[in-house]
């Protein structure tokens, strides 16, 4: 989910991983040379390079949409998109640790766009095979109240950022087909994530661990992910 703490968390797994001699980077999700490629990423690169050129500050509302329904990937996507990806990444590291590519940016998409429960789990599956060779931990950051959450990180990021989220993810099948606008669609669709998450959490057959609500205390939410990474 928006604002998990999916970057802070893998900026300091490679802090602590770097500081006992090992070799490690954490990829934001919009880096230039991140080994994941994804639609959505691209899609809202896109978006928001257009908003700066318009001038169009961030009306909640119709006008600031990203460009077309966001793709999603099945396991045949040609050339950048390829799922390979996956394979090619696991190939080269010894243990796979990514931030928020494999589901929100790999998976959500496929949710968002309305596709049926079966291909989001299949995309999941797809995936999740491909990176088999680095048996990749999988850090799930959950938020035990998803209203609060929005509205914490809706309030952290500002009003700018805020009505630029809200107004995008109106744009999408997910919400329009329910008719949800404003904060509340935001809300709902990460309530009906979460519980795709969940399930597709249960299913993941390599090392995983969840962490709610790690931003409450920090300190120790990090030394149970350090342990996981290094058990």
């Amino acid at each position: 989910m928006i604002g998990a703490g999916k970057t802070t968390t893998a900026r300091q797994i490679q802090t602590w991983l770097t500081s006992r001699g090992e070799d490690a980077r954490a990829f934001d999700e919009s880096a230039e040379d991140h080994p994941i490629r994804t639609r959505a990423v691209d899609q809202l690169r896109a978006h928001y390079r257009a908003l700066a050129a318009s001038g169009d500050g961030a009306a909640d509302g119709e006008g600031t949409r990203p460009p077309g329904p966001v793709e999603h990937d099945d396991g045949a996507s040609p050339g950048a998109y390829a799922i390979d990806q996956w394979r090619r990444l696991a190939e080269r590291c010894r243990h796979g640790r990514q931030t928020s590519t494999f589901l929100q940016n790999s998976v959500m998409p496929a949710f968002i766009d309305g596709a049926p429960a079966a291909a989001v789990t299949e995309t999941f599956t797809v995936i999740e095979r491909e990176a088999a060779a680095a048996e990749p931990l999988l850090i799930y950051l959950r938020p035990t109240d998803i209203a609060s959450a929005i509205a914490r990180v809706h309030h952290v990021r500002g009003e700018a950022w805020a009505a630029q989220n809200r107004a995008w993810v109106a744009g999408q099948p997910w919400a329009r087909s329910r008719k949800l606008r404003g904060r509340e669609a935001v809300v709902e669709l990460y309530r009906a994530w979460e519980s795709v998450v969940d399930e597709l959490y249960g299913r993941y057959r390599f090392p995983k661990l969840m962490v709610s609500d790690p931003q409450l205390d920090w300190e120790a939410a990090l030394a149970r992910i350090y342990r996981a990474v290094r058990p």
